[in-house]
């Protein structure tokens, strides 16, 4: 028997059965490698449609829009068949609507990240079918989520010939419930129904509801094949529902405040300032400090060879001139005398001497030895100042896989909505290391701007050693600093479709 306490797979604990219909049974649970929640899907035994089900949770695992539930597992091959998808925390539609219709730039705004969501399916193949007011959630992170692609649609055996009309009409169907408060695409839902006219069709939401702006009225018209002036045609796709909703004005998401959006503990310093409370009370490790090499003036030099005079030399005795010739004969002798002089004393005092004054005269600077930077191994990874997205997953960030992301939440704008000052992604050492370089790989799109600190807080007070811009493939200059975190803290969104980070891989170089 499948119950509360059962382990799948050996690391999926079963924690709480959430809810149970036509064979399946929807999981709270603990993925216990990751030490994170999980959604857990399970089927009774005989459940006819499980390789389907299994199925479309793969096709779905291929999909990166962070809008869509990411799917992590889904195995058959066993007796206990399961998918293991993202918890998600929030709101659904039909909460949201529990207190009345939304204002008509919200349900804009709501609405439009749904349909980039299914735009999205669409350009990779697959649909949803299934869009009600419980399939859209407003997440605890401030962020827009559709739940159930392709398998919502297989449990409850839903085909269809027309798969991108019959999203359009489910996109349509949410935006007239988000204006109305009133629900048009018959049962699943607790949302009143929509009243409608003599030809039994729903009323428009400008008729249910006084103040619907035309163009929005215009919009669900045309996604649910109801009147509209001028006659245009229903739109074919959810990119066509997108790109008419894009026009219309709408309120900047997140418009509800984020839960656990609280600051971090260390007061965020990017330009690298110190702070002076936070050294005297961190107690950790300080960075070993880089080799001083001696500068020139303290260094021994060889003694300069005395400098000699050739000009004559006058007698003071009133002689006259002394000869010439005589006088270089007298010096030539002299100096023959002070060489072997020297010769002499340097024989006596001992052969220690002279090479204890050779080995103080080097013959050129010290230079510090240097070690030829390696790729080095990451032992954890973790996000700091982060929305709820992008606490989770980021070692994908330095998995090898080019096809795996580390992303956050979508914003309004390329800075975080004003919500925070920035977005961190730590990387672990295993133990202190000197930093060469950091490479880093993110899709192309409009530049952000990523700053890289390296040191023992793992915070962005760690020293700053270079910026770049966050777009596409860029190294970034680690200065041979010490420490044993290294932090990208981006510091604006890179626009690649939608302002957010995605981080495809990391690799770290230097010595150890």
């Amino acid at each position: 028997m499948i119950e509360p306490g059962t382990r799948l797979a050996g690391r999926y604990r079963l924690d709480d059965r959430v809810s149970e219909a036509g064979g399946s049974t929807f999981w709270k649970a603990t993925d216990e490698i990751l030490a994170r929640s999980v959604a857990v899907l399970t089927f009774a035994p005989g459940f006819p449609r499980v390789n389907d089900v299994v199925t479309a949770a793969r096709a779905a695992s291929r999909l990166t829009d962070p809008r869509l539930t990411q799917v992590f597992d889904a195995d058959d091959s066993g007796e206990r068949a399961y998918v293991v998808s993202e918890w998600v925390t929030g709101e659904t539609l039909e909460d949201l609507l529990a207190q009345g219709p939304m204002a008509a730039d919200r349900a804009a705004a709501f609405l439009l990240e749904a349909a980039e969501a299914l735009t999205s399916a669409h350009s990779a193949g697959l649909a949803h079918l299934c869009v009600t007011p419980h399939n859209l959630v407003w997440t605890s992170g401030g962020t827009v989520k559709i739940t159930g692609l392709g398998v919502e649609a297989v449990l409850s055996g839903a085909h269809s010939d027309t798969p991108a009309l019959d999203d359009v009409q489910g996109l349509g169907n949410m935006l007239y419930a988000a204006l109305t408060g009133h629900w048009p695409g018959g049962e699943g839902t607790v949302l009143p129904p929509a009243p409608t006219g003599a030809d039994g069709r729903p009323l428009t939401p400008a008729q249910v509801r006084a103040g619907i702006p035309h163009n929005l009225d215009a919009i669900v018209s045309r996604s649910l094949g109801l009147p509209v002036h001028g006659a245009p045609e229903r739109f074919d796709s959810p990119a066509a529902f997108a790109d008419a909703l894009a026009k219309v004005p709408r309120s900047p998401l997140p418009f509800v405040p984020l839960v656990g959006s609280t600051p971090p503990s260390v007061v965020p310093r990017p330009d690298g300032t110190p702070d002076r409370t936070a050294s005297m009370s961190a107690a950790a490790p300080q960075p070993i400090p880089p080799v001083q090499t001696v500068p020139d003036s303290a260094r021994m030099r060889p003694p300069q060879p005395p400098q000699h005079t050739t000009g004559g030399h006058r007698a003071t005795g009133g002689q006259g001139s002394v000869n010439k010739p005589l006088m270089a004969a007298i010096a030539a002798i002299v100096l023959v005398v002070v060489a072997i002089g020297g010769w002499g004393l340097t024989q006596m005092t001992g052969d220690s001497g002279a090479k204890s004054n050779k080995a103080r005269v080097p013959t050129k600077p010290t230079q510090p030895s240097k070690t030829a930077a390696k790729e080095l191994a990451v032992s954890d990874t973790h996000a700091i100042s982060a929305d709820d997205h992008a606490t989770r997953g980021t070692g994908k960030a330095v998995d090898g896989s080019m096809s795996s992301y580390w992303t956050t939440s979508w914003y309004a704008d390329d800075h975080f909505g004003n919500l925070r000052s920035g977005v961190g992604l730590v990387l672990v050492m295993k133990n202190k290391v000197t930093i060469d370089k950091v490479t880093v790989t993110m899709p192309d799109g409009t530049p952000g701007s990523v700053q890289l600190h390296v040191g023992d807080t793992g915070t962005q007070s760690d020293k700053k050693t270079s910026t770049g811009n966050a777009v596409g493939k860029f190294d970034l200059d680690g200065e041979h600093v010490q420490g044993r975190y290294v932090t990208l803290w981006f510091t604006k969104l890179p626009k690649i479709g939608s302002f957010q980070i995605h981080v495809k891989d990391v690799k770290v170089y230097g010595s150890e």
